[in-house]
């Protein structure tokens, strides 16, 4: 017993080393050290900081910052006292860096717009531009400031409170004024805290694209365009029509998180920015230093009109315009600070999950390792004169399924039916009932849930509330279509398919009908696509919807939803995660810009131990091997998109790319991936996630609340961790050393 417990303490104290013949050991570093992975962190030898608090006044203190603000500028420094670091919103010395004098102004100020002139040309103003000297009240535990910027003659009120280890900085809409002739467009609010000048730390910007991607200091960086992305994704009321079917490039994955943040030193200082108010008009920013300036630099901008373009004829010519009345948000940010093992963005995860518990954003829902079978009822399939239902699985066959894999030892599953509305998958919603006869009949759905309940196998059907088909039933073009800002209607055009999107009110309104609907049939859980990642804002006149109150829409709708039952949402926005039961089609990935250095699982680390998340289809996986790993590493339960039939069958369908999917086919991968599941995660069901270091290229350590850690190695090679040794492509758990 007492060995076994030295051995664990040896596991987990002694560094993995490598044994690799040197080509393979050269092919691992080329594919591991890619920005789709984790790097592993150097050991440097930081810059002693420079800079002091002189000019600043001392605003707030408490028992872990001070504040301080220069009365000018509204810039701010804050001395965190664990560490004794001064975090700095401006520079204090721009002699012999990159910096003209519009970028030296709006780094040293608090608060920097663009606003249209009374020609309609875009101008950019900062408090320093035209010595707009703010009016500073200091308060309780912080400052308020009034400022009139005198080149755009807009005002505005700024707020920054010291708050336990935060600050939180506000501007209240009800404050903002504008001029007769000039029109606020857009706002970042302290752009350059934490900038970094080249390589001068150690250390990287975090940016929430996709799961998550580092930006780590370099001088001079390879990319030519700073990261922007749209939080909770671009707005479809004001996007150009487009009549092209297919996207021709690979667009960049859902920012669903309004957060950002910055590390000065791994396990030093760092950052972590909450965008509170104003995220559904909010975009990340992200400049590497060599874009614009020699700094990194990362914050939110703020956008209170947008450009769009105004068709002038019927032949669609028109130009670009911006808004004529500006979007009504308040803005509010805060910014947590880490010091020592916290400062790095396992600790940012950790503290932006805290903050979801604290504000009821985020609660814990039952987990268990399991997997996602989704399976396609039936198909449109287009004719010369009408079109054709294409069925793919009969709703009576999924019992059968669950049964096989439970003689398997599959014990944990659930299931999710799509296509099962009457036309099959595409081209029918938002009317849904009956179920397509080709599947089965009202009692075959009751008797096939009922069946899988007796099992303990959930049942979800899956839907969209969002998507109107054109000439489909339940809906009115011209009451119920959402429009945009330029009037006319958000509509897309995707294999001969025109679909539109539902007013939100229309969508709630349908949810509630639906729900007798359900009864009837013996369905309980849904699984809603679109609407929980879908946010857009509506100008349909009479109804008009801003994004804010989409989304409270939505919300309102899953609400409805989770009447009859679980409600499982495909990668839903942060603000819908309060409502998730189960999370679909988890990003896996960033975008992999040419500026990003790492991936990094931020958001499973989020989520992990409060809501049970599923990766994409491992049917559709490119690198199977390490597909499965880093599902392990992630925490991230496997899926597969399946079908009785062949999906031959489904050429010149809509699902034509669902290549291979029949169940025969897939039933020994889906045992597989089952039991390397039970095996690694089944050991931290219900668990949260402490840390994660990458001790070497491709080696992985992710520890659990509940002591134990999965050791992942996606190399060729076996690796030794103290007394035991990583196979190759494998994995293990340790708990004080003993392998599970």
């Amino acid at each position: 017993m007492y060995k076994k417990l030295i051995a664990g303490l040896l596991v987990l104290m002694m560094p993995l080393q490598a044994y690799a013949a040197p080509d393979e050991k050269k092919e691992d570093l080329l594919k591991y050290s890619a920005s789709g992975f984790t790097q592993p962190e150097k050991q440097v030898k930081e810059q002693a900081q420079a800079g002091t608090v002189e000019g600043f006044e001392k605003a707030a203190e408490n028992e872990y910052l001070i504040l301080y603000v220069n009365e000018d500028s509204l810039a701010l420094k804050i001395l965190d006292k664990k560490t004794n670091y001064i975090w700095n919103s401006g520079i204090d010395q721009v002699e012999g860096v990159r910096l003209n004098k519009t970028w030296e102004q709006m780094a040293q100020s608090a608060v920097t717009i663009e606003y249209s002139d009374r020609r309609g040309k875009i101008k950019s103003e900062s408090i320093q531009t035209n010595d707009s000297r703010p009016n500073v009240k200091i308060t309780d535990n912080g400052f308020s400031a009034k400022v009139y910027m005198n080149g755009s003659k807009i005002s505005l009120e700024l707020s920054v409170t010291l708050e336990k280890d935060n600050i939180a900085v506000s501007i209240p809409d009800k404050e903002l004024k504008e001029g007769k002739r000039n029109k606020l467009i857009s706002m970042k609010v302290y752009p350059f805290l934490g900038a970094v000048n080249g390589d001068e730390r150690n250390g990287y910007m975090f940016i929430p694209d996709g799961s998550g991607a580092l930006i780590r200091y370099e001088k001079g960086s390879k990319a030519d365009a700073p990261f922007k992305g749209a939080i909770y994704g671009a707005d479809a009321g004001f996007q150009k029509s487009s009549d092209k079917t297919e996207e021709k490039t690979v667009p960049a994955k859902q920012i669903s998180m309004p957060v950002f943040g910055a590390v000065h030193g791994i396990k030093k200082n760092g950052f972590a920015a909450i965008v509170e108010k104003g995220a559904e008009y909010g975009d990340i920013l992200a400049y590497p230093s060599g874009v614009s300036t020699d700094f990194n630099w990362t914050t939110a901008q703020f956008n209170y009109r947008y450009e769009y373009y105004q068709p002038t004829s019927k032949s669609m010519s028109g130009t670009n315009v911006y808004q004529k009345k500006k979007n009504a948000f308040d803005i509010s940010l805060r910014y947590y600070f880490l010091s020592n093992e916290q400062a790095d963005y396992v600790g940012m995860a950790k503290r932006y999950q805290e903050y979801l518990i604290e504000t009821k954003q985020l609660a814990k829902k039952e987990d268990r390792a399991e997997v996602r079978l989704e399976f396609l009822g039936s198909e449109t399939k287009k004719g010369l004169f009408w079109d054709s239902v294409i069925p793919m699985t009969p709703v009576e066959k999924l019992p059968d399924f669950a049964k096989e894999l439970k003689k398997e030892k599959v014990e944990d599953m659930f299931m999710i039916y799509k296509g099962w509305s009457k036309g099959g998958l595409t081209g029918t919603l938002p009317s849904k009932f009956p179920v397509e006869k080709k599947l089965g009949s009202k009692g075959d759905v009751k008797d096939a849930t009922e069946a899988l309940e007796n099992e303990n196998v959930p049942l979800f059907f899956q839907t969209d509330y969002t998507k109107a088909y054109e000439n489909a039933g339940g809906f009115s073009g011209s009451k119920d279509v959402s429009k945009k800002v330029s009037s006319e209607t958000i509509s897309y055009k995707k294999d001969d398919k025109t679909y539109y999107y539902l007013s939100p009110d229309k969508s709630l309104k349908i949810a509630k009908e639906d729900l007798k609907q359900y009864s009837e049939y013996g369905m309980k859980n849904a699984a809603v696509d679109g609407s929980s990642t879908i946010l857009f804002s509506d100008y349909t006149k009479g109804n008009r919807s801003s994004r804010i109150q989409t989304a409270e829409t939505y919300n309102k709708l899953f609400s409805q939803l989770h009447k009859a039952g679980e409600v499982a949402l495909y990668n839903p926005n942060a603000y819908a995660w309060g409502q998730t039961d189960r999370f679909l089609d988890a990003p896996m990935t960033s975008s992999n810009y040419i500026f990003e250095s790492d991936t990094v699982p931020f958001l499973q680390i989020v989520l992990k131990g409060y809501i049970p998340y599923y990766a994409e289809f491992s049917n559709f996986h490119s690198d199977s091997k390490d597909d499965v790993l880093r599902m392990i590493e992630y925490g991230a339960y496997p899926s597969f998109y399946l079908t009785d039939e062949p999906s031959h069958l489904l050429m010149k369908t809509p699902s034509k790319d669902l290549y291979t999917s029949e169940f025969d086919s897939w039933k020994d991968e889906i045992v597989n991936q089952y039991k390397m599941m039970q095996e690694s995660l089944g050991a931290v069901e219900g668990e949260t996630i402490e840390s994660r270091t990458v001790p070497a290229v491709g080696i992985v350590e992710v520890s659990y609340s509940n002591g134990k850690t999965i050791i992942v190695n996606y190399t060729n090679t076996s690796y030794r961790a103290g007394v035991h040794e990583i196979p190759a492509k494998g994995f293990i758990v340790t708990d004080g050393g003993d392998k599970q």
